[in-house]
C-alpha cells in the first residue's frame, strides 16, 4: 500500500446532478439515457460524452454507480462525472461502486444523496498507471459478461422476428383468430414450494432480456408461485409499461418457486413452444392490451390475469410454430449457458473488486486468476 496515498473523494472525480427528462420530450434514437439504478430508455441527443460514470441520486439505487462506455444523458435522479481529475474512468467507477454510500442519506421521504456531502469521504488512491491495470483487469471480466449479454440479445431479437412471422403484431379477423388462452395459460395452479423456496423479486426481472440472474432463498409465505419454462409478467405500473419480463429456466426439475404477488404467470399450453409464452409478454400488441387494462388509483395501476386472458390473436401456422420452438429451444439453451457462465464471472468479479481496489491483491496475482477463468 506504500504507492497508494490517503486522500477524499474530491480528489477522484468531480459530480453533478443530472439533468430532467420526461419520457413526453425524449425523442426515437440510440443514445442511452441513464438514470439511478443505470440506463432507463432511449434519446436522440447526448449531453455527456463517454467514458463516463454515473451515481444514483435518489430513491432505491442511490449511490449505486454505473458505468457507460458510450455518449449518454444523465437523468436527474443520478449524479455524473464531469471531471475525473486525471485518474482512469474505469477504475474511477469500481471504486465509487465500492463506496457505502447508506451513511449520507440526506432524504426524508425517500433515500437522496447530496453532491456536497459526500466530497470528504476518504478513500485510497493508487497511481494512474496502477488504476488503469486494476481497471483492464476487472474490465476483462466486466466485457465478457457484457459479449455474452450482446449474444444472447441477439438471439432473442431473431426470435422475435419468428414470431412476428406468425403474425402476433397484426390486428387478428374473426375467421383466423384464437383465443389467447388456447396457447397460454394465466397463473396455472402450481404445486406448493419447499420450505426454503427460491424467491425472485420485482428487480430480478430485465426490461429487454429473459434471463432471470438474481434470486434468492426463503421461506415462503405467499406470492405469486411458478415452474420452470414459465414466464413472469409485472403487472403492476410502472413495471409493466417499462416491460419488466422474465423466463424462468434455473431451477431444478420439479422444482417450485415464489414470486412477487405482482407477477402474473405465463405458462405455454400442451403442445406449444415453452418459450413461446415470454416473446407473447414482449409483444408490442399483447403489452398495449394489457396497459389498456390497468385499474387502479394513479400510481398503484394493475392489470388482472383475466384481462390478459381476453384477447385475441392469428391463429400460429403449424409450421412455423414448430420451426420457432426448435429455434428458440436451441437458442434458449445457449443463453442458460451464457448466464452460467456470466454469473460465474460476476462472482469472480465480485471477489477481486474488493481485495484490487484496496491494494490487498496485486494486479499481477489477479491477472493470472483472470486468464485462468476466461
Amino acid at each position: 500500500m506504500s504507492e497508494w496515498r490517503q486522500t477524499t473523494l474530491d480528489q477522484l472525480v468531480k459530480l453533478q446532478r443530472g439533468h430532467d427528462l420526461p419520457t413526453s420530450r425524449r425523442m426515437p434514437g440510440s443514445v442511452p439515457v441513464m438514470g439511478a439504478a443505470g440506463r432507463s430508455g432511449t434519446h436522440d441527443t447526448a449531453i455527456v460524452k463517454a467514458p463516463g460514470v454515473v451515481l444514483g441520486r435518489a430513491g432505491a439505487s442511490m449511490g449505486k454507480a454505473t458505468y457507460c462506455n458510450v455518449d449518454f444523458w444523465p437523468l436527474n435522479t443520478a449524479l455524473y462525472v464531469t471531471d475525473f481529475q486525471g485518474n482512469d474512468p474505469r477504475f474511477a467507477y469500481y471504486l465509487l461502486d465500492q463506496i457505502d454510500f447508506s451513511g449520507y442519506n440526506s432524504g426524508a421521504a425517500q433515500p437522496m444523496l447530496n453532491r456536497n456531502y459526500i466530497t470528504q469521504i476518504k478513500i485510497s488512491l493508487p497511481e494512474p498507471t496502477e488504476q488503469r491495470a486494476i481497471a483492464a483487469t476487472l474490465g476483462a471480466l466486466d466485457d465478457k459478461i457484457a459479449v455474452n449479454e450482446r449474444i444472447s440479445t441477439t438471439y432473442e431479437q431473431l426470435l422475435i422476428l419468428q414470431v412476428e412471422r406468425m403474425g402476433l403484431e397484426t390486428e387478428p379477423d374473426p375467421e383466423n383468430s384464437v383465443p389467447v388462452t388456447d396457447l397460454v395459460h394465466f397463473n396455472p395452479k402450481v404445486a406448493k414450494p419447499s420450505p426454503e423456496a427460491i424467491y425472485v423479486d420485482m428487480a430480478a426481472l430485465s426490461t429487454n432480456r429473459a434471463a432471470i440472474n438474481t434470486w434468492t432463498r426463503r421461506e415462503p409465505k405467499g406470492g405469486t408461485r411458478f415452474e420452470n419454462s414459465d414466464t413472469l409478467l409485472a403487472r403492476i405500473t410502472p413495471c409493466l409499461e417499462n416491460g419488466k419480463t422474465g423466463y424462468v429456466d434455473f431451477m431444478k426439475k420439479g422444482e417450485v418457486g415464489v414470486g412477487s404477488t405482482e407477477f402474473i404467470v405465463m405458462r405455454s399450453t400442451q403442445g406449444v413452444p415453452p418459450e413461446f409464452s415470454y416473446f407473447l409478454a414482449r409483444n408490442r400488441r399483447f403489452r398495449e392490451h394489457a396497459i389498456r387494462n390497468m385499474v387502479g388509483s394513479s400510481g398503484r395501476q394493475r392489470v388482472a390475469a383475466a384481462d390478459l386472458a381476453n384477447f385475441q390473436v392469428i391463429r400460429p401456422d403449424e409450421k412455423l410454430l414448430t420451426e420457432f420452438g426448435k429455434m428458440a429451444s436451441n437458442f434458449f439453451a445457449h443463453i442458460r449457458s451464457l448466464a452460467r457462465e456470466s454469473r460465474t464471472l460476476a462472482r469472480l468479479r465480485d471477489t477481486l473488486l474488493p481485495q484490487l481496489m484496496s491494494g490487498k491483491l496485486r494486479v499481477r496475482d489477479a491477472e493470472k486468476i483472470v486468464e485462468d477463468a476466461l
